[in-house]
């Protein structure tokens, strides 16, 4: 049996298959996002200490903090933990969220919870 490969054939067929790729990635890193829960003050100073924080974040008032593991779970996707006065959450979503991203997104999910 012979088989012979066009270049172009086997061009197309690997920018296909890397797109392909990509696609699972991005699919996989969608995947990995979720929504915040609050936990309790031991369960955020232990994230706390886990690793160095990535993007620790603190409110001018001393009100709000937020920070993510510095450690990707999927992709670009990690561990987000914020305290809102007493109050404190773990989410895991995209590491470039900004700390007013963060709080908001948190801010959403406390409200419906109330």
């Amino acid at each position: 049996m012979h088989f012979t490969l066009n270049e172009s054939l086997t061009a197309l067929d690997m920018q296909a298959t890397a797109e392909a790729e990509r696609a699972y990635w991005l699919s996989r890193e969608k995947a990995a996002v979720r929504a915040p829960k609050e936990i309790d003050v031991h369960a955020f100073h232990y994230a706390l200490g886990v690793m160095y924080p990535l993007n620790w974040r603190c409110s001018e008032e001393g009100e709000c903090e937020t920070f993510m593991l510095a450690e990707m779970y999927c992709g670009n996707v990690t561990e987000i933990y914020a305290r809102i006065g007493v109050s404190y959450y773990e989410m895991r979503d995209y590491s470039n969220l900004d700390h007013a991203e963060i709080l908001a997104r948190v801010k959403e999910v406390s409200q419906h919870q109330k």
